[in-house]
């Protein structure tokens, strides 16, 4: 299954929980949306923090929107690749295999 299915088919699984208990969701997109808030780190990396720490947790899914969400905010190939290597520092092997993924997902995205 490529990255966009993936992608498309997590939307709809969080998008039929938002249906299920709307008022925890909304509340998790307040959360969101304060950790997303303007502020001195950009967009673009904000999400790959979010991206390293989905990698070293073993994430698929958070990978896969992570990436998503870097890539649209401009985040370069070479930015990505530097972010995935403190994210295999950080988690080791484990997080080799899940920076793998993240990155052939940036290269499908």
């Amino acid at each position: 299954m490529s990255a966009k299915q993936k992608l498309a088919e997590m939307n709809a699984r969080a998008a039929a929980l938002y249906k299920a208990d709307g008022k925890t969701m909304s509340a998790f997109r307040g959360l969101m949306a304060a950790a997303n808030r303007e502020g001195k780190l950009g967009p673009a990396m904000k999400e790959m923090i979010a991206l390293a720490v989905a990698v070293g947790r073993g994430c698929e899914d958070c990978i896969i929107f992570h990436t998503a969400e870097a890539k649209s905010h401009g985040a370069s190939r070479d930015e990505f690749v530097e972010v995935l290597a403190i994210a295999i520092e950080m988690s080791g092997g484990p997080g080799t295999v899940y920076a793998a993924k993240a990155l052939a997902a940036y290269d499908e995205l």
